[in-house]
């Protein structure tokens, strides 16, 4: 049984929990953060006070490749959404939100916006060359094969090259690289 005590202890550690999280929704994405954001997503600096942390975003992605952010990025992205292309690619550009984005369909607050796909630029690819298998000397052009973007991944002496005035940052490359984490890491962009 719990004491009169340490019901208005729990409560207040609780208050003060509560409040410092509301403060730090109000404070704006520190710079550099490195935060994939879902197709739509507001500009940072007002993301972090649009979002409610509903999770509605989280539980409509049919590729489940929407996450909650962690406290990795600041208490103020944390449990917000982002892409994690490990688990698997964001289909806003060719697959099952081809026809509409799901995730800004049904934010309540307008954090994440339906937008026209051609506006959308989630991020960008990280290419480190030396931990590719095909700069290995290994065959593999695996992310030039699966890419959805037309000419944003081409192949030279057998070899993947990045063009990232193409690229989307839908994360299918990262996705289906063998050699992830090492050689491929979608980033936002700066």
């Amino acid at each position: 049984m719990i004491t009169r005590r340490e019901l208005l202890k729990l409560l207040a550690e609780g208050a003060v929990v509560l409040g410092a999280l509301r403060v730090a929704s109000l404070i704006p994405a520190a710079a550099g953060s490195k935060i994939v954001r879902p197709p739509g997503a507001a500009d940072e600096a007002y993301f972090n006070l649009l979002c409610v942390r509903c999770g509605i975003c989280l539980q409509v992605c049919p590729t489940k490749t929407i996450v909650l952010s962690g406290f990795e990025n600041g208490i103020h992205a944390a449990n917000t959404p982002k892409i994690d292309p490990l688990i698997g690619p964001c289909e806003f550009y060719r697959g099952q939100c081809e026809e509409v984005m799901r995730c800004g369909k049904y934010c309540p607050t307008g954090a994440l916006r339906v937008v026209d796909r051609k506006e959308v630029k989630l991020g960008e690819v990280d290419f480190n060359s030396s931990a590719c298998w095909a700069y290995e000397g290994k065959e593999c052009l695996i992310c030039a094969e699966m890419c959805p973007v037309p000419d944003a991944i081409t192949a030279e002496d057998q070899k993947p090259v990045f063009h990232p005035e193409k690229c989307v940052g839908c994360g299918t490359c990262v996705h289906v690289c063998p050699a992830v984490p090492k050689a491929l890491a979608l980033v936002r962009l700066q």
